[in-house]
């Protein structure tokens, strides 16, 4: 082989690596409508995570949220996902609500989050608040509980007007 052939055969071999060459997609879902950073791969990926956070062996629902954020439902429940991208490099972010299940003891449909900046989030629910904050790398993000967990002042009984 002389030296044009192996680099168009090293192109071809590197278009099926990365994903170019036919990558097989889901066809119940119309990755099209699904955010610009969303393909076949990543979509994958999202499921397997899903499925294991969600500890849910049926099909998902995958709905888009906007912004790289998704919901994935079933089994009776859901959870929040977003990927986060960095130089053409992805990573999914799991709800924070699947850490703050345990360390608030509430259960995940009943725990509300507010974002505070782009890596801390606050969670609420049953009467306690805490504030979580993502640590790693692109290539995996985790939540970390990033202040103690409190009686949520909001929670307490108001004064009747009797």
């Amino acid at each position: 082989m002389n030296l044009s052939q192996w680099a168009v055969t090293g192109l071809g071999v590197a278009f099926l690596v990365s994903g170019c060459g036919g990558s097989r997609s889901n066809s119940k879902v119309d990755l099209s409508q699904m955010g610009p950073s969303l393909n076949a791969n990543r979509y994958a990926n999202l499921e397997k995570l899903a499925a294991k956070d969600l500890k849910c062996a049926e099909e998902l629902t995958p709905n888009y949220l906007g912004e790289n954020q998704y919901q994935m439902s079933g089994c009776d429940t859901e959870g929040i996902y977003e990927l986060r991208c960095r130089v053409g490099q992805c990573s999914w972010v799991p709800d924070v609500r699947a850490r703050a299940e345990f360390d608030l003891g509430c259960a995940r449909a009943q725990l509300k989050t507010s974002r505070l900046d782009p890596v801390t989030v606050g969670v609420a629910g049953c009467g306690k608040r805490a504030t979580y904050r993502a640590i790693g790398s692109v290539y995996g993000l985790t939540w970390t509980l990033n202040s103690s967990v409190t009686e949520d002042v909001n929670s307490a009984a108001a004064p009747t007007g009797e």
